[in-house]
C-alpha cells in the first residue's frame, strides 16, 4: 500500500492495532448535493469500530452472549471536506484508551491519500436487560490493547447548555425505523438530527460553509419510538479550545436535542462553520 500522510502526523503505520474498512460512497448516502451526509458518515465509523472491536475479541459477538453491549457517549469529529458520490474512500479505526470509557480514533482518506476527516470517540458498556452502564469484564478487558495509541481530543470537557438564545428549532417524532440492534435510537439519527434546524438559507445569510469543520455530541440518553423531540441551536461564540486553526475565522453553535414535554436534553453538541465574510 502506498504509504500516505496520517492525520495526527506520521505515517499510518505508526498506529497500534490500526483497522481499515476501504468503501465507495453510494447513492444512498449523499444528500441533494452529492456531499456525504454526516449520518452516513457516522455509518461508516460505526461499522468499522464495530469491526475493529470484533477482530479484537472485545465486539458485539462476545458482549451480546452476556447481555451487554457497546453504546456511543462522545463523538467529536474533525472535517476537512465531505466525501462525494462515487468516491473510494478508506476509514481507519483503532481502539485507544480504556479507563471507565473505552476510546477510539478515527480518520478517512480518499484515493490520492487525503485525509478527509479525523476523529475520537468514547463508549460505554450497557446492561440490556436493565439499560444500566456497567464496567468491562475483566476477561475482555484483558484483549483491550495496553499499549494504545491516542485518538483525538473532544472539543471540551463539557459541552454547553442551549439556554433561551434559541436561533431556530425543528421538531421531530421517533419512528421504529429509528431504532438500532439495542432497541433505542441510532447514534448516526442524532447525527442528521441536530443539523435538521440549520437551514441552507440560514448558512447563507450568515456567509458560513454548508457543512461544518467540527462537530462534537455527547448522548445524555435514549430515545424509543413516538418520543417527540424538539432539536434546538444557539449561538455559543468563539471558543478557543477547539482545535481549529484560526477560530476567528469559524462561528460556532451549541446544539440540543430535547425530549417533549419536559425539555431533558437527550443529546448536546457543538459545531463550528467556517465562514466567508471577511
Amino acid at each position: 500500500m502506498t504509504p500516505r500522510k496520517f492525520c495526527h502526523g506520521g505515517d499510518h503505520g505508526d498506529i497500534v492495532n490500526l483497522y481499515e474498512m476501504p468503501l465507495t460512497v453510494r447513492y444512498g448516502e449523499v444528500g441533494p448535493d452529492g456531499l456525504t451526509s454526516l449520518s452516513s458518515l457516522g455509518n461508516w465509523l460505526q461499522e468499522a469500530a464495530g469491526l475493529s472491536a470484533d477482530t479484537l475479541h472485545f465486539g458485539s459477538e462476545q458482549l451480546f452472549s452476556r447481555g451487554l453491549t457497546w453504546i456511543l457517549m462522545r463523538l467529536v469529529l474533525r472535517l476537512f471536506r465531505l466525501p462525494r458520490i462515487g468516491e473510494h474512500l478508506n476509514v481507519l479505526t483503532w481502539p485507544s484508551k480504556m479507563d471507565h470509557f473505552g476510546f477510539r480514533g478515527y480518520a478517512i482518506y480518499d484515493e490520492g491519500h487525503a485525509c478527509l476527516a479525523k476523529g475520537g470517540s468514547a463508549w460505554a458498556v450497557m446492561e440490556t436487560a436493565s439499560r444500566s452502564i456497567v464496567s468491562l469484564p475483566d476477561d475482555l478487558r484483558k484483549s483491550y490493547p495496553d499499549n494504545a495509541s491516542p485518538c483525538d481530543d473532544f472539543s471540551c470537557r463539557v459541552l454547553p447548555r442551549v439556554k433561551n438564545n434559541v436561533l431556530q428549532s425543528s421538531f421531530l417524532r421517533v419512528r421504529h425505523d429509528d431504532l438500532d440492534i439495542n432497541r433505542h435510537v441510532n447514534n448516526t439519527r442524532y447525527l442528521a438530527w441536530i443539523m435538521e434546524p440549520v437551514s441552507r438559507e440560514f448558512l447563507k445569510q450568515h456567509h458560513l460553509h454548508e457543512s461544518p469543520s467540527l462537530i462534537d455530541v455527547s448522548f445524555r440518553a435514549e430515545c424509543f419510538p413516538q418520543d417527540e423531540l424538539a432539536s434546538v441551536f444557539a449561538d455559543c461564540g468563539q471558543p478557543e479550545s477547539l482545535g481549529l486553526a484560526d477560530t476567528g475565522q469559524f462561528r460556532c453553535f451549541s446544539h440540543a436535542i430535547r425530549k417533549l414535554p419536559g425539555g431533558q436534553d437527550v443529546c448536546r453538541a457543538i459545531s463550528a462553520w467556517k465562514t466567508d465574510r471577511a
